[in-house]
């Protein structure tokens, strides 16, 4: 069976930490965890867990830094895939670790990428065409190991894992993020942005979900709105493909023309 490592970079995740070693001790072989500066008891909660092999800390933000010196630690454990997410993300609990196992499985695929749907509350989640079109895009990986992987060098916003070599597919499985549903917490990231990008104010106040179309969340992912939903998504990345192929194939055209 192949082995599972996944990566966590957090600070003062109290208020999610609990639901999130519950879901993740059955689906993963180990944790490794970075903790940049947690003061709220974060860094014990998971220092304690049986499943967390290895713990590091750090000061001062800087998310680039930090992926590739969890991604460092996360190595010395010799996995076979890795998973990186937030502390606010969790799985479907429909999701096992048989179900992780097939993908991981697979010859072909070396990255499969999952949809996160942004919730209001506990019960909703945010709806809106520009919140569907985001889900849609499948933005969180989980990767066959190799020594190409690195994160880009980014203060802020440092996106999925680069240099993983090999096929890319979506999937249908679903990940709740929950850290917009308390108002506090999302106080505390926005004022740690807004010190990083002042200039960037329209998309910080987009992380309060205001005016959100509401979409009741269904836990069995076979229901017919689940399945109808996921048709949806599947037909609105589309849209996001076509355009880049074609651009792809103009620029090899006129790569061979010159």
């Amino acid at each position: 069976m192949a082995k599972l490592v996944l990566m966590l970079r957090v600070k003062d995740g109290i208020f999610f930490v609990d639901e999130w070693l519950d879901c993740f001790e059955k689906l993963v072989d180990e944790i490794v965890v970075l903790d940049n500066g947690s003061t709220d008891g974060t860094y014990e909660a998971l220092l304690a867990h049986p499943k967390v092999v290895d713990i590091i800390r750090t000061e001062g933000y800087n998310e680039g830094r930090d992926k590739n010196l969890l991604y460092d630690h996360v190595r010395k454990r010799k996995p076979d895939w890795c998973l990186w997410l937030d502390i606010d993300e969790i799985f479907e609990p429909g999701l096992t670790r048989k179900d992780l196992d097939k993908l991981m499985d697979s010859t072909l695929v070396t990255k499969w990428a999952f949809r996160r749907f942004h919730f209001i509350d506990r019960q909703y989640f945010a709806g809106s065409w520009y919140r569907l079109n985001y889900s849609s895009g499948h933005d969180r990986l989980m990767w066959r190991e190799q020594p190409s992987g690195y994160f880009q060098d980014l203060i802020i916003d440092s996106p999925n894992v680069k240099g993983i070599k090999g096929l890319k597919r979506g999937t249908h499985y679903r990940l709740k993020h929950l850290g917009y549903i308390n108002k506090e917490l999302v106080d505390k990231k926005a004022d740690i942005y807004r010190k990083i990008i002042p200039d960037k104010e329209d998309t910080l106040q987009s992380m309060y979900l205001h005016g959100e179309r509401k979409i009741e969340w269904i836990d069995n992912r076979n229901s017919l709105k689940v399945i109808g939903l996921n048709a949806l998504l599947d037909m609105i990345q589309l849209t996001h493909i076509f355009p880049k192929v074609k651009n792809r194939l103009f620029k090899y055209l006129n790569l061979k023309k010159a």
